[in-house]
């Protein structure tokens, strides 16, 4: 990991001073992440695991005018973290890494994974539409959350970084609408993907939203729902569509000090699916509370319920972690995290459960 680690720096330093010659209209961003992770077993058939990852994230952004954009990005990883020798059915670590990055969802395509144009039509005041078209990620315009959305910088099991039930696809070909007018947003999505039976299927998803600042602060509000087609195998043999609903929930409760988010999920369990169920909930803390307001603390808690015909009953998730701000350098900002998570699958007839201790050292410009 030692070398990973190494590698990562080399790469990341050269372009991150290269960020500073870039052309009117063209910005370049990335981050360089290195996580380690070292699993305890509590219960369960498997033993500790003590596994490290390395990751290089490079967005490329050209707007020739105020209403068009075109968007690259690109990762590049070294190793897979737990992510091979993981027992439960989430991820303690929702990133991408070195084989989500080879054959992206079954393609013959490494490390690209975002490729779109956009276009914004300002229709009257406040009010407009922004289509875009290429290969995109649906969690870019599903399921954000202020508090719980993103693996870089916030919780790291894919559990509380985005509803799981949603079945979100990312980085395949796509068209997204998002109408805003006000503090109200509408926004319609479509991308074609890989299923694991090597199948491919169509995925719409829907999400209205509304940001509503009252007298505890900004809060957002958001409620979506998304289906497939018939390429998903049901547990009598057929094959049966994908659907279902979530709610996300971010909202200040002390403002610039003390955030809150919320979520829920349902799907049909029609078809084979690990959960049928889920809510989660937690808390964000600035770091104002021990004077250091570029500092961040996160406790997030999950229950998802798996249907009747499932191998797993249910599924407790718990997590937190501390981010402490450790410098900043022109464009170039520096975070180093201490994670700690609990995971518990109870099965029909067994229990997994271990302790998640992670560290995670990211840098960005």
């Amino acid at each position: 990991m030692k070398k990973a680690f190494f590698v990562l720096s080399a790469l990341l330093f050269p372009l991150s001073g290269f960020c500073l010659d870039l052309t009117k209209g063209l910005s370049l961003s990335g981050t360089g992440t290195f996580v380690h992770q070292y699993m305890a077993k509590e219960k369960g058939d498997f033993k500790d695991e003590n596994k490290g990852s390395g990751v290089l994230d490079v967005n490329l952004s050209f707007k020739p005018t105020e209403s068009d954009e075109v968007f690259i990005r690109a990762s590049f990883a070294k190793g897979n973290g737990l992510k091979k020798v993981n027992p439960f059915a989430l991820s303690p670590n929702a990133d991408d890494l070195f084989d989500d990055l080879h054959n992206v969802n079954g393609h013959p395509r490494d490390h690209l994974q975002e490729l779109w144009y956009s276009h914004t039509f300002p229709l009257e005041k406040e009010t407009n539409l922004r289509i875009t078209v290429g290969i995109i990620d649906s969690t870019s315009f599903i399921d954000d959350n202020e508090y719980a959305g993103d693996e870089i910088e916030q919780f790291l099991n894919e559990g509380l970084v985005h509803n799981p039930l949603l079945n979100l696809p990312s980085y395949d070909a796509g068209v997204a609408l998002e109408f805003e007018r006000g503090n109200l947003h509408l926004r319609l999505v479509g991308i074609r993907s890989k299923n694991e039976l090597d199948k491919y299927y169509t995925w719409i998803g829907a999400q209205v939203g509304y940001k509503w600042e009252n007298a505890l602060g900004k809060g957002n509000y958001r409620v979506c729902a998304f289906k497939t087609n018939k390429k998903f195998e049901s547990w009598t043999g057929s094959y049966k569509t994908l659907k279902g609903f979530g709610l996300s929930v971010d909202q200040e409760l002390i403002k610039g000090k003390l955030g809150g988010f919320l979520r829920f999920g349902w799907q049909d369990d029609k078809a084979q699916v690990d959960y049928k169920s889920m809510f989660s909930f937690g808390l964000n803390v600035n770091g104002s509370a021990w004077k250091r307001e570029k500092d961040e603390m996160g406790i997030g808690y999950a229950y998802l319920k798996g249907p009747k015909q499932g191998e797993i009953s249910h599924t407790h998730l718990f997590e937190t972690y501390l981010k402490f701000h450790l410098f900043e350098f022109k464009s170039i900002t520096s975070h180093l995290t201490f994670d700690y998570q609990y995971m518990a699958d109870k099965l029909r007839n067994d229990k997994k459960e271990a302790h998640i201790l992670g560290l995670r050292f990211n840098i960005s410009f």
